[in-house]
């Protein structure tokens, strides 16, 4: 899953990236994760998906953490998103090629198809499982599992080059592009920083501006999708990795909320111009720079700093409402048990 330091006050929305893409600029970490105190083990990937063959004609979907099964014989039943809570694995069965969404009302039989990319009398099953992630952690959970579901589909049918290993460049791009298609697909879906996860390590998303030859020039300033750099040891060392991760306390606040309103509201705010909040996100870029340069320095202290003023700063002057009393009196506890020794607040997502 990911963690952004900072994603310069939701500038990865698509239409800001697309309006403004010099705005557009995300510092994102990919992680994995383990409850404290449960066991000794090193961290594990927080999202797990598995697919194989079956002597069943039939597309069987599997959510292991949501305890959920089906059994699909249809085209109008992959589809059909609101059936049951298998909507992800839809969206990624559709997203990766193996139902093409043009069949969407096709009469022609599921078997059919499955006919013709595996064999007659078979099928697939494909399981998704998330490992122990509260709903609404802020960590991009959702799409990350569909990345790595997307992924998975497209290894086991000849459109990756390996089955295992990391996934090349142009692969990781396709893997995002398809990710955020099937997040439109099954009516969710945030901004493109969101499949970070794909790419690993610590890495900057930035929107860019549109030129000849792209789909999106003369339509918009900006490209739909962003290019990504992965900061190599060289830019930010493996001590500074170190103790970036030992100076995390990463805790879920037992609150969650839907973020498309936010998401709307932000994207209201800057088509008005609102001065204040428009300050804000000049704020929000120089913050950026500076989060980035101080990685760069090794300074994890600073950077703590930095993201505290950013979350009082511009993430509060762009939506008010990204605070409440309960936040803030979390952070308040904290802060006076930590002492001299609490660095700052970092709000993900």
């Amino acid at each position: 899953v990911r963690m952004d330091l900072t994603h310069s006050g939701w500038s990865d929305i698509f239409f800001l990236g697309m309006d403004f893409p010099e705005g557009a600029r995300v510092l994102n970490i990919s992680i994995d994760l383990s409850v404290r105190g449960q066991d000794n083990r090193a961290p594990k990937p927080p999202v797990e998906a598995y697919l194989r063959v079956i002597d069943q004609p039939i597309l069987r979907l599997v959510s292991v953490d949501l305890g959920a099964t089906a059994e699909i014989t249809s085209l109008a039943e992959v589809f059909d998103f609101a059936k049951d809570y298998l909507g992800l694995i839809k969206a990624a069965i559709i997203a990766a090629g193996i139902v093409p969404a043009g069949m969407e009302g096709a009469d022609q039989p599921l078997s059919d198809l499955l006919e013709q990319l595996i064999g007659p009398g078979y099928g697939l099953e494909i399981v998704s499982k998330v490992n122990d992630i509260p709903k609404g952690s802020r960590l991009a959970v959702s799409t990350n599992l569909l990345a790595s579901l997307i992924a998975v589909c497209m290894r086991a049918t000849g459109q990756a080059h390996n089955l295992t290993g990391p996934l090349s460049e142009d692969e990781r791009r396709l893997v995002a592009a398809r990710a955020i298609l099937g997040e439109w697909l099954g009516g969710s879906g945030g901004g493109w920083q969101d499949s970070g996860g794909v790419w690993p390590g610590m890495k900057l998303i930035t929107g860019v501006e549109a030129e000849e030859g792209d789909p999106e020039y003369g339509v918009s300033r900006g490209r739909l999708l962003p290019v990504h750099h992965i900061l190599g040891m060289g830019e930010v060392t493996a001590q500074t990795r170190q103790a970036l991760q030992d100076s995390l306390v990463l805790v879920h606040g037992g609150m969650a909320q839907d973020v498309g309103p936010i998401l709307e509201m932000v994207t209201e705010k800057y088509l008005l111009r609102s001065e204040a909040e428009w300050q804000g996100r000049q704020e929000a870029m120089q913050l950026y720079d500076q989060i980035v340069a101080l990685l760069k320095a090794g300074d994890v202290r600073a950077v703590g700093q930095s993201t505290h003023r950013n979350f009082e700063g511009p993430i509060q002057t762009i939506i008010p409402w990204a605070s409440n009393l309960f936040t803030e009196t979390l952070i308040a506890r904290v802060a006076a048990e930590f002492g001299k020794n609490f660095w700052g607040f970092w709000m993900l997502g």
